[in-house]
């Protein structure tokens, strides 16, 4: 058992000041110093002076397996982008192996994330996301459009899921992703969907991140065309966005969503979908601006992610979180601050079936403690504005109640 004392705590959508947090494996007090003392006279007792505890960050959409790139991929146009993945995955993909996953995973912690939803292609991350004691949701991905090779492509998948789920445990889930309408058969759809609804996992998948990828699934036509019969000999969509939609019984949790129609938003909000927005991905690949104001004027509820280092100069939820709070220039920044905090807390916490990402009696001890250094602040409402804006250390990362940093 532990009892932190910060001068500040983050707790739901205020700084409260000079409260303690007691806590093993899970929360399971919050109050003043010496009456949690009195409580638990055995507690280790943590007090520092100028620092902040909140809930660990959620980076609920990134991918690990390119995270060897560098200068290797071309940005600006998204199918640009693709083209040169196609060209450079197996070099990428061959040059990060265990050590350089572990490496990421680690400097992920540092920054203060505690759990992640990792997409996985290849399932080349395992080993290290085995070893690591970072909270993972490992969303095995499902790809490949062209009918005759289907059946192949369900058997690797289903290896993947199932070594994934030997090492499932109250830190590592084993989960399914649908790479995009655009490069998944239905027939695949169909049968991972009856997996996903049978175990009651959560889903991610990609969905108009591009304009290309609009016209594509809306007409057959545009720089889709010339990509699909080029790689892989096709000429027509395997999905409309409309069907695509419609193969889902449960709510999902898409990523991107920067070109949906006002159909398509309503099908979100009736479905309880959710958005996972990767700001920093979407400006490089030239894939437009998620509009966060419809999505909130609907319910539709979104994170921040960082997506991977193929489309991202870093994996830090802090550098996503001071570009979301620029480019959205129409927020007003105090009250956007919160919400930004919450989009990598307490909403990818529920996108991902998690126990964590608030401080709350019963969650689990996923914790930062983070050192403010000499600063004051008069009004404590602007310290979630600071924390994004100035990105003070992190003293401590706790998992599960386990210090990790």
């Amino acid at each position: 058992m532990k009892i932190i004392s910060s001068r500040y705590t983050l707790i739901g959508n205020k700084i409260e000041e000079n409260i303690a947090v007691a806590f093993s494996n899970k929360i399971e007090a919050i109050g003043k110093l010496e009456d949690l003392k009195d409580q638990f006279p055995t507690a280790e007792i943590v007090e520092r002076e100028n620092t902040l505890l909140m809930a660990g960050l959620i980076n609920a959409h990134i991918h690990l397996e390119f995270s060897k790139n560098s200068t290797e991929l071309n940005y600006g146009n998204f199918v640009n982008w693709l083209n040169s993945v196609i060209e450079k995955r197996t070099e990428l993909v061959s040059s990060c192996e265990t050590e350089c996953i572990e490496t990421v995973l680690d400097s992920l912690i540092k920054s203060g994330t505690t759990a992640i939803g990792a997409i996985s292609s290849y399932g080349f991350e395992f080993e290290a996301l085995k070893k690591s004691p970072i909270r993972k949701v490992i969303f095995n991905e499902l790809i490949g459009s062209q009918p005759h090779q289907v059946d192949a492509l369900w058997q690797n998948f289903l290896s993947r899921l199932e070594e994934s789920s030997e090492f499932n445990s109250d830190r590592s889930t084993s989960s399914i992703a649908i790479h995009s309408p655009y490069s998944v058969h239905p027939i695949l759809i169909r049968k991972a969907m009856e997996i996903a609804t049978k175990r009651d996992i959560p889903v991610s998948t990609h969905f108009m991140e591009s304009q290309a990828e609009r016209e594509w699934l809306d007409s057959g036509k545009g720089d889709f065309k010339e990509f699909f019969e080029k790689f892989f000999n096709g000429s027509k969509p395997v999905n409309s966005a409309e069907n695509f939609l419609n193969g889902f019984s449960k709510p999902i949790a898409f990523t991107h969503c920067n070109y949906l129609s006002d159909s398509e938003l309503q099908i979100f909000k009736e479905s309880n979908h959710t958005v996972s927005h990767c700001p920093r991905s979407n400006r490089l690949l030239g894939s437009g601006k998620l509009d966060i104001n419809k999505l909130d004027s609907l319910g539709i509820e979104w994170n921040i992610s960082t997506d991977g280092l193929s489309s991202n100069s870093s994996l830090s939820l802090w550098d996503e979180l001071q570009t979301a709070l620029y480019l959205h220039s129409d927020r007003e920044p105090k009250e956007f601050a919160f919400q930004l905090l919450k989009s990598v807390t307490e909403i990818p916490a529920k996108q991902l079936n998690l126990n964590s990402g608030k401080i709350d009696i019963g969650r689990d001890s996923d914790l930062l403690l983070i050192d403010l250094k000499d600063d004051n602040f008069e009004d404590l409402s602007y310290i979630p504005l600071h924390l994004i804006l100035r990105q003070y250390r992190i003293e401590k990362v706790f998992i599960g109640g386990d210090e990790v940093v």
